[in-house]
């Protein structure tokens, strides 16, 4: 069950590492959690916190619409929850606003490159695998995801 006490506020991108660095990189060094597009004025991390600490990341870019999509869309990146607090729903509250934050900034669509593992919470968050599945070295399995916001 979702704790009352979780509130979502935006942070840095250094702060991101906090919970990308154990989650996403463990055993890699520190600065393989700096993501491209991490300080672009228009990216918005977003950190969940349980009081002062944090329990899970995401950052979202805003992409260009002749890119991937031919529409405004946002790409999700490096979201991660602490292994500690993963299935408590502190990835729900992270990913329901980022989709508020991307529909008040327009984006038709909202995606993301998703390992395999996590493809099954994507989809139950009404997320669509698009495309097949591909290898993305050192990471394994991915699926492109997107979900229609507007």
């Amino acid at each position: 069950m979702e704790s009352p006490k979780i509130h979502i506020k935006t942070i840095s991108a250094e702060t991101t590492h906090l919970v990308r660095h154990p989650v996403l990189r463990p055993g890699m060094a520190i600065e393989s959690c700096i993501l491209p597009g991490d300080e672009l004025k228009s990216t918005i991390h977003l950190g969940a916190y349980d009081q002062n600490t944090l329990l899970g990341v995401c950052t979202i870019l805003d992409n260009p619409k002749d890119g991937r999509f031919m529409v405004p869309n946002g790409q999700i990146r490096g979201m991660a929850v602490l292994s500690s607090t993963q299935n408590s729903g502190v990835g729900r509250l992270l990913l329901t606003e980022v989709e508020s934050r991307a529909k008040s900034r327009g984006f038709e669509v909202i995606w993301m490159n998703a390992r395999k593992g996590a493809s099954g919470f994507y989809l139950n968050m009404g997320y669509r695998i698009e495309g097949s599945e591909f290898e993305v070295p050192i990471f394994g399995p991915h699926y492109v995801m997107k979900k229609q916001l507007l």
